[in-house]
Formats: C-alpha cells, structure tokens, sequence
C-alpha cells in the first residue's frame, strides 16, 4: 500500500479521518505489514500483504455470500443451505467480534498468490479461462459501462466489487493513466488474484483495498467515477451498495454497473422459486431491472437508465450537482 492513500480513508465505523499507525514492513515505499488506526474511536484495521483491509469491525475479509454458501452445502447441503439463508437462521453478513478480518493460513495464501508457482496454476484454472473469455465475448459491454460512468474524463476511479480483477487490470491499460484507480472488495484473497495480475502485467498504478461498499471507507466525494463489472446488482445488499456509491461519488459524475439480474435461472432446479423470493427479500438483491431502477433513484441518482447490451445490461446514473449530499452533511 502507498502511504499516501491513508488520507482518501475513512473509518468505517464511525467516518472520521484515520492515520497510518504502525508500519511492521516496508518494501520499495509500500507499506507490506502495518497498522492504520482511527485516533476518533478507537478501532485499528491491518495492512496485510500491501492491501489495507478496512472493514467494520468483526467482518471477515470474505465474499460472505459464497463462503456461507460453501459452508452450509458442506453442513446441510446446497438446497437446505439456501432455505436457511432464506429465512434468516444464518447471520448475515458474516460477524465474529472475537475472530480476525484475515487468518494466518489465509495471510500465507496471499503471499504463495503473488509467487509464478500460484499463476502457473491459476492460468490453467478451467473456470478462470471461462469468465475471461466470457469477458471477451461481451467486451462490448464493458466498454459501455466504461463509457456511461466517463472514466476517461476521470480523475478518480473506483472499481466496485473487483473479485479477481476481470476488467480491473484492462481499465488501468486503457485508462487514465495519471488518475487515482482503486479496486475495491470484500474478499482479501481474490483481492490478491487481481492484485498479482497487474503486477505481472506492469500495470502498477492501480491500488486494492479490502472493503464493503456498503460501508465506504473513503472520503465523501472521493471519486469522478464509479464502475462494477457483475458485482452491484448481482450482491446481496443492494440499496446498501448504491446508497456508499452515492455517498463517495462527487457531485454531478456518473457510475455504471453491468450485470444479469438471473438469480433465479442460476439456481434453478437447486431451490424452488419461493425460497428464492424469500433470498432475495432477505438479503436485498435485485430480481429484476425494474427494481434496480426504483432503488437508484431512491439512492438519489440522476439520469437513471438501463442500457441492454446483449444479454448484459448496464445500469447507470449520476450524482446530483447543488450542493452537499445528504451523505456528506453526516460526515
């Protein structure tokens, strides 16, 4: 992590301004091991691996939503699993006020992530070839969420639910290259995967933090644009999201999000149709473009529409001009 990023974050617990505390190892100016404190109250969150991971206090550095899946298939099954998401016998998201943001066995899969040993085995990963191929064959949608939220008037870029950094890395290539870029996701070691990748392309002016949008940990206004390529609107905590997009968006810029709201052709056959209605009640994710419509312009977006390209759809918006945001008045 570049030291100079401490002054873009914010606490995620109470919003004030943080510092950077403690430094335990440094390498070529980036800070690998440290510690950034909130002076306001109290809380401390880790630099682990070069990335800060500033999630609310008890929050695990996960994708919460597959990892509880893929502990209740393992438990209950898959089908039993959903229904008890469903109907709230599962806390969600996942909360340990004991337990770390990061384990050490997952602090060393981070490092074993940034070694050729890793990506020689990643590369050949079936799965992995079939998203970014699927990322080629629809480019033509990634190139319109680019182009509905201006990245390329940008001077500060936010990439929401990163994961393994599919377009991540391909928007510091064609992007700005002056501009402040950061990746931003829950799960610390997918986080790591897009991380290793544009280090190995020499794309090197991007920044990775570990975060819930829903929660920004950034300055209000922080950033000329927003993107999420199938992370917003295809995650749990929908108005959530759009209401920390809204909160760190400057006024009169626009964000845009891609993806397919098919919850329900997803898991078919794998829970019935009103377990799945429950699902998405409960855990607040969009089932249809009408509905994503409605809660970005609750959120108090601008020019909000629905642009279909192919079987993708990007959703975009701009944050209102005429002064401070209601966000920003609670900062």
């Amino acid at each position: 992590m570049n030291p100079t990023l401490v002054q873009f974050f914010r606490c995620p617990a109470c919003r004030a301004e943080v510092e950077l505390w403690d430094v335990r190892e440094e390498r070529d100016g980036e800070v690998v091991e440290g510690t950034i404190a909130c002076q306001t109250c109290g809380v401390t969150y880790l630099v682990q691996a070069r990335v800060p991971i500033l999630l609310p206090p008890g929050r695990r550095a996960v994708d919460d939503f597959a990892t509880l899946l893929a502990l209740e298939s393992q438990h209950v099954g898959f089908a039993e699993g959903i229904r008890r998401l469903a109907d709230g016998e599962i806390e969600y998201p996942i909360h340990d006020p004991y337990g770390r943001p990061v384990t050490p066995s997952e602090a060393s899969e981070a490092r074993y992530r940034e070694t050729e040993a890793f990506w020689d085995t990643f590369s050949r990963n079936r799965l992995v070839q079939q998203q970014m191929n699927a990322i080629d064959q629809h480019w033509d949608a990634v190139e319109e969420m680019w182009l509905r939220a201006e990245v390329n008037l940008a001077d500060s870029i936010l990439d929401v639910r990163t994961a393994w950094g599919g377009t991540f890395h391909r928007l510091l290539e064609r992007g700005p290259q002056d501009a402040l870029v950061v990746a931003l996701d829950t799960a610390f070691l997918n986080l790591k995967i897009a991380h290793g990748r544009c280090e190995r392309e020499e794309l090197t002016h991007g920044s990775f933090v570990v975060g819930d949008i829903a929660v920004p940990p950034f300055a209000p206004a922080l950033f000329e644009s927003v993107v999420s390529w199938f992370g917003l609107g295809s995650q749990p905590r929908f108005h959530a999201a759009l209401d920390g997009v809204e909160r760190v968006l400057a006024p009169g810029h626009a964000f845009a999000a891609a993806w397919t709201p098919s919850m329900y052709d997803d898991m078919e056959g794998l829970a019935g149709v009103d377990v799945l209605q429950r699902l998405a009640a409960r855990l607040d994710i969009p089932l249809d473009l009408d509905d994503a419509l409605r809660v970005a312009e609750q959120a108090g977006f601008e020019e909000v529409e629905v642009t279909p390209v192919g079987p993708i759809y990007v959703l975009s918006g701009r944050a209102p001009l005429g002064g401070p945001s209601p966000h920003e008045q609670d900062a």
